[in-house]
This record gives structure tokens, sequence and C-alpha cells, in this order.
């Protein structure tokens, strides 16, 4: 996988909708360790599927997708292809405190937001 760049969709569970202790760590970051050598985005996984269908067609303000990783090209390409998908990419940061903040038990996970409020949100 060199010079490639995985976005990781995964959320860690550790039983029925409860999320997996993984001591600190971010999904993502076992993710980017299984896969050294590609650049590892965390993004699209945070809104439920049934929003996921239909949300990117749907009129009005677009709803916000995350990017959380350490390669600002790489972000800028998952950025697109949200884009592309109809929504707003919002960037959450690195890897690690930005992915933390999308997965399960994460303040942006299952919450959808406008563009402007993950915006908003992401600011203060």
């Amino acid at each position: 996988m060199q010079d490639k760049v995985l976005v990781d969709a995964t959320n860690a569970f550790g039983g029925p909708g409860a999320p997996a202790d993984l001591g600190g760590r971010g999904s993502s970051d076992l993710v980017a360790e299984w896969y050294p050598a590609a650049q590892v985005v965390k993004s699209l996984n945070t809104m439920h599927f049934e929003t996921l269908a239909v949300a990117g067609t749907a009129p009005g303000e677009r709803l916000a997708h995350f990017t959380a990783g350490d390669d600002v090209k790489s972000k800028e390409i998952v950025a697109g292809i949200i884009t592309d998908l109809g929504f707003a990419p919002v960037d959450t940061g690195p890897l690690h405190s930005g992915g933390i903040l999308q997965q399960p038990g994460g303040p942006l996970f299952n919450r959808p937001l406008t563009e402007a409020q993950a915006l908003a949100w992401i600011s203060h």
C-alpha cells in the first residue's frame, strides 16, 4: 500500500452499541499500525447508514462528513470524495485526536450536523 490513501470508515464496538475500550487509543491508530505504508484518513464513519443513503442528495444545507489524518494531501483527496457524494468535508485535525472525536463514544459520532454547525463546533 505504498503511497496509498486508506479511508478508515470503521467503528470499534465492544458489544451491542457500546464503544470498545481501546485504552485511550483511537481505532484509526490501530488501522495505521496495520497498514504502515498507507496514509490513513478517518472518515465516513459517523453517520447512520439510513441518513447516509439519502442526505447527500437531499435539498437544503449539506451535512458534514469529517476527516482526520496526518497528511494534508490525503485529507484533501478524501474531502473531494465527500464533496462528490454531496456532503461537506470538515477537518477534525490529526489522526489520533481528530479520529477520537469521530469514533463511537466521541462527540461527533452519529450526530448529523450541517456544515455550519460542524464548523462552529470545531472552532469552539
